[in-house]
């Protein structure tokens, strides 16, 4: 197999990279090659963003939705509420068509 040296990486490239390495499992070489895989594969077109990447109106949103996380007051395990909901569901209105 080929060997590729990088030369004059940027500090953030390399942090971004093993952000990436990090949240999906892999080494930082497995990242590198998986994105030139990626971009062999489909052209330039990056390969989607994971949770340590993305974009920073979605970072807020995320981060005000698991702030709410767990904030409802309900004591119940998730499977009772679960079980509850569907209890309470009517079957709607005949329809005819």
């Amino acid at each position: 197999m080929s060997c590729l040296t990088v030369r004059d990486l940027p500090p953030r490239t390399l942090s971004s990279l093993k952000t990436r390495a990090k949240s999906n499992h892999r080494s930082l070489n497995g990242e590198i090659l998986f994105i030139f895989e990626w971009i062999a594969d489909n052209g330039m077109k990056m390969p989607p963003p994971i949770e340590g990447m993305m974009d920073p109106v979605v970072a807020r949103q995320k981060s005000a939705m698991d702030s709410l996380i767990g904030t409802c007051g309900d004591k119940r395990r998730m499977n009772e509420i679960i079980d509850d909901i569907y209890a309470k569901r009517t079957l709607g209105r005949e329809v005819s068509l």
